[in-house]
């Protein structure tokens, strides 16, 4: 068996034209958490033994509070929780039917060093993708440029929520000279549109022209959700040659009236640099 290992090793080395003492050596794999904040950051303060107990309990609990929507009745708490639609009822749903976003919000409202080392753990391992994007935000809201890798090993991930959560960090995180190369990496090479667009999109926010392409381009993407998601974005961070060409757009949108809305609210908030 030995035998057929080295001799397949040596095929790949001939295959790449070189020979052993030429091929490339991979990058060392990082072990364990980063560091729980940067050299020189505030000293961490304990919190009260009885909240970090607590709390502990809740986080390491093996079982975890997740609502299942298809079993909720109505004219119950929950049944009236799920029939909010406004902007601050869904942010009552994200926040009472999955416990671990509130829990990821527990763990970044303190430094104590445990609180801190149990947000990264949630950001790296958590199952539920919905938590782990909740713990990657959370943690983003520290602004330390030591989590990068919690933030670019999760956009690898085969979960898109947990993608998705990662990029939502990044915007929060505050390190655009880090994270816009991540954004491009996105918007070239993820297998989903909607997370292409998003990168698109907070390439534009962070000021690279590249980003606004992107946009344009997805205006013609064969997606309602794309077509929506690019238009919103284009409003947002657009130039003033981009009221021209949503308006364009507004009445040959047939397909679909989110993508049909958005295209006016995007012209009208680029209508004053179109004026100025």
């Amino acid at each position: 068996m030995r035998h057929w290992q080295a001799v397949g090793i040596l095929a790949a080395v001939t295959a790449f034209g070189g020979c052993v003492e030429t091929m490339p050596t991979l990058p060392a794999v990082k072990l364990g958490n980063p560091p729980l904040a940067s050299p020189g950051a505030p000293p961490p303060i304990k919190t009260d033994a009885q909240i970090t107990t607590s709390l502990m309990e809740q986080v390491e609990a093996p079982a975890k509070f997740k609502v299942d929507l298809s079993k909720v009745q109505p004219n119950t708490p929950l049944g009236d929780l799920v029939s909010l639609g406004s902007p601050g009822g869904y942010q009552l749903r994200n926040r009472y039917l999955n416990i671990g976003i509130a829990e990821a919000e527990a763990l970044a409202s303190n430094s104590d060093p445990v609180f801190r080392e149990r947000l990264i753990n949630m950001a790296r391992w958590e199952a539920d993708g919905e938590t782990r994007a909740a713990a990657m935000v959370a943690l983003a809201t520290t602004h330390d440029a030591v989590h990068y890798d919690v933030f670019r090993e999760a956009l690898m991930h085969l979960d898109i929520a947990v993608r998705f959560g990662a990029m939502e960090a990044m915007i929060v995180w505050g390190h655009p000279e880090r994270s816009l190369p991540l954004f491009s990496q996105v918007a070239d090479r993820d297998s989903e549109p909607i997370l292409r667009i998003y990168a698109s999109g907070a390439m534009a926010r962070l000021g690279d022209p590249t980003g606004l392409i992107r946009l344009r381009q997805g205006l013609d993407d064969g997606s309602w959700l794309v077509r929506a998601m690019a238009a919103r974005y284009l409003g947002d961070y657009g130039a003033a040659e981009d009221y021209d060409l949503l308006v364009s757009r507004i009445g040959r949108e047939t397909v679909n009236d989110f993508v049909s809305a958005e295209y006016c609210i995007a012209a009208l908030k680029l209508f004053p640099k179109k004026s100025a």
